[in-house]
């Protein structure tokens, strides 16, 4: 990914613990903090565990983690960057049971198996779980830079530390967290197949056959990556936390998958103070950090970012506003210094002209009335270039007054400034609510519900609707509110 920021802030939330850390672009570690959930209040702790955070200037990456995601390896016919979003956005419905405005989805690149073919590890995840951390984080004042899923990042922190599994043979990574397991097989350095095991290490400590059930997973998981012919089976596995509840597990998972089987604590390429690390041991001693972490230390170098497409619209259309002002601000300080030296021209050509010189110097007269018409020419080019930022400033509008019950499919405009929306609300009554703000906008006028119909959209009542009105600023015609 394409960050510029120096340090990030990487946020792990759940609706019983809080994880947050500092890290900056070179992979160091500068705070860790977790703060358990109150009350179901996500909000509160997230902002009492962000104080002494550098929140200014930090990019703020959302963690997502395993359990709420589905991944599959599969061959697609292009090599594309677009054609290849343009069939997963397709397809990926398939893989889950929700329909395709429930999910989000993105991709991690593994590689070219033949001539036109690109292999992709698809990665899917419920809208609904996505936005309600994003609703968290912004609820602390905070805005999120990217939303980056948690195996990647695993593996990709593996891969820097650990030198003996960068090679091209696939290794297996055992996550062990709180409510799930991560089980991980990467190979060239990247995230080659995932499941989640819904067994943590709060089942294991109650026992009650949630050892046999993670092996059980486990096991599948090794079964499934060989079915799908991705690769050989991995002759080495890794646990990456060293947690009391996995005592005497080594043993039998090495039996069962027929491979070796050790701990490689990702404690062990930490980059970070003394003190850090001692909030490591004390704080985390029962929880991994290694989500935050590696999130953090890797994000440069992930593929997957999970940012609702909304979201992305409303960033491109915000910088889309600032390039804009900014264009303007420079056109405007151009003007300023071609009028002055305009200006001082005609200022010493007429003092030369009080010093008689009128006769002398005639020709420079018809290089005056040049100049005159150069800024009369500037002046309109300046209202023009104002002008056209009209359009823009309603589409704000628009964003601002809009339900979110409300989804608008089509926008049009003509040069007359005539604008026509159309769209799709879960109510008639809110489309009568949103023609009212729109009547009440000091942007539009003539305002009308130029139709209306009642339908059904994946079985429910929706109301279709089309709104026609004008731009005030274009010259509409006579307002009908006068």
């Amino acid at each position: 990914m394409n960050l510029k920021q120096n340090r990030f802030i990487s946020i792990s939330l759940s609706s019983t613990l809080v994880k947050v850390a500092q890290v900056t672009a070179k992979g160091v570690v500068e705070k860790l903090v977790r703060k358990d959930v109150h009350n179901n209040d996500v909000e509160a702790a997230l902002r009492q565990a962000l104080v002494g955070f550098d929140t200014k200037k930090a990019g703020v990456l959302c963690v997502i983690p395993g359990d709420v995601a589905t991944t599959k390896n599969i061959e697609l016919p292009s090599v594309d960057r677009e054609e290849i979003e343009s069939i997963l956005a397709l397809q990926a419905s398939r893989f889950t049971p929700f329909s395709k405005d429930e999910i989000l989805t993105s991709y991690i690149k593994l590689g070219t198996p033949k001539a036109n073919f690109t292999r992709v590890l698809l990665v899917v995840v419920k809208r609904e779980a996505v936005k309600e951390r994003l609703t968290w984080i912004k609820g602390a004042g905070l805005h999120v830079e990217t939303v980056v899923f948690v195996p990647e990042a695993i593996t990709r922190f593996y891969a820097k530390g650990y030198s003996t599994i960068k090679n091209d043979a696939p290794v297996g990574l055992i996550d062990v967290n709180r409510q799930s397991t991560n089980f991980i097989v990467m190979a060239r350095g990247t995230t080659v197949m995932f499941r989640n095991i819904p067994v943590g290490a709060e089942q294991l400590v109650g026992e009650g056959g949630a050892r046999q059930e993670l092996m059980e997973g486990i096991r599948a998981s090794v079964d499934a990556y060989e079915q799908e012919g991705i690769g050989v089976k991995p002759a080495q596995f890794y646990l990456t936390f060293n947690h009391p509840v996995l005592a005497g597990l080594l043993g039998p998972l090495a039996e069962m998958l027929g491979s070796k089987v050790s701990i490689a604590s990702y404690l062990t390429w930490v980059n970070a103070s003394k003190s850090v690390k001692d909030v490591l041991t004390k704080d985390f001693s029962d929880e991994s950090a290694l989500d935050i972490i590696s999130t953090g230390v890797t994000v440069a170098k992930c593929e997957t970012d999970l940012v609702p497409q909304e979201i992305r619209d409303h960033r491109a259309v915000s910088q889309k506003g600032r390039e804009t002002l900014i264009a303007g601000i420079l056109i405007l300080v151009s003007l300023i210094f071609i009028g002055g030296g305009l200006l001082s021209k005609v200022y010493f050509k007429d003092r030369f002209l009080k010093q008689n010189l009128i006769e002398k110097y005639s020709e420079q007269r018809q290089q005056v009335q040049n100049l005159e018409s150069m800024i009369t020419r500037t002046r309109i080019l300046r209202q023009y270039l104002e002008a056209r930022t009209l359009p823009l400033e309603a589409i704000r509008e628009l964003f601002r007054i809009i339900p979110q019950e409300i989804f608008l499919t089509n926008i049009t405009n003509d040069d007359a400034g005539n604008l026509s929306i159309q769209g799709v609300s879960e109510s008639m009554s809110k489309v009568f609510s949103f023609v009212t703000a729109l009547e009440e906008s000091p942007l539009f006028d003539a305002v009308k519900t130029k139709s209306t119909a009642a339908k059904k959209d994946r079985g429910k009542d929706v109301a279709s609707f089309e709104i026609v009105m004008k731009l005030v600023s274009v010259g509409a015609a006579p307002s009908s509110k006068d």
